[in-house]
């Protein structure tokens, strides 16, 4: 049940974000050209593993990194479980209506319109998503790896997601092997 675990190419947000300065507020931020060359190295590595089925975040910077890894060689099943745990701007997603125009080949109609955590407001406007509801949302993601028995598929997601999953917190492009079942991870 081999779920391999590739942190999103570099974003416009990471490209300029300093943890000692203001948030640049840069929302649902696109990859960087950096993010490019991130997306296309990787897809040399993935073209040599088993994956039959790619799982993406809603984020517009998971979405660019999976198109250019997998192209359209592979069906994309997007999935809000695994976006990133919000915690700045570029966290806060963009609404289904809008990715649509974005991505007329993918399927977003099961996503609610605020599909990023959404709670009380702080300084900057943000709802950021406590840890705790973080690690409970990866581990009903785990469940429903388990549950529907997942298999041969990459998951295309987030720093903070992946390490919720996995303990580990992945590079731009990084490609983790993780086993569900039990509990393994690996980096490649």
């Amino acid at each position: 049940m081999t779920i391999y675990l590739i942190r999103h190419a570099q974003s416009a947000f990471n490209a300029v974000h300093d943890p000692k300065k203001p948030d640049p507020m840069i929302f649902d931020a696109p990859i960087t050209a950096l993010g490019e060359t991130q997306a296309r190295n990787a897809r040399s590595e993935v073209k040599e593993l088993d994956i039959k089925n790619v799982i993406v975040s809603p984020f517009t910077r998971t979405l660019q990194t999976a198109k250019l890894i997998f192209g359209n060689r592979l069906p994309f099943k997007i999935n809000a479980e695994v976006r990133e745990q919000l915690c700045n701007s570029c966290d806060v997603g963009s609404p289904p209506q809008e990715l649509a125009k974005n991505y007329p080949h993918l399927d977003f109609d099961h996503l609610d319109d605020c599909w990023w955590h959404d709670g009380e407001k702080d300084h900057r406007g943000i709802s950021v998503e406590p840890e705790e509801i973080l690690l409970e949302r990866a581990s009903r993601f785990i469940d429903f790896l388990k549950s529907e028995s997942i298999q041969s598929t990459a998951v295309v997601s987030h720093g903070n997601f992946i390490r919720a999953l996995t303990g580990i917190k992945p590079n731009n492009c990084e490609v983790i092997e993780f086993e569900p079942i039990e509990g393994i991870v690996s980096q490649t």
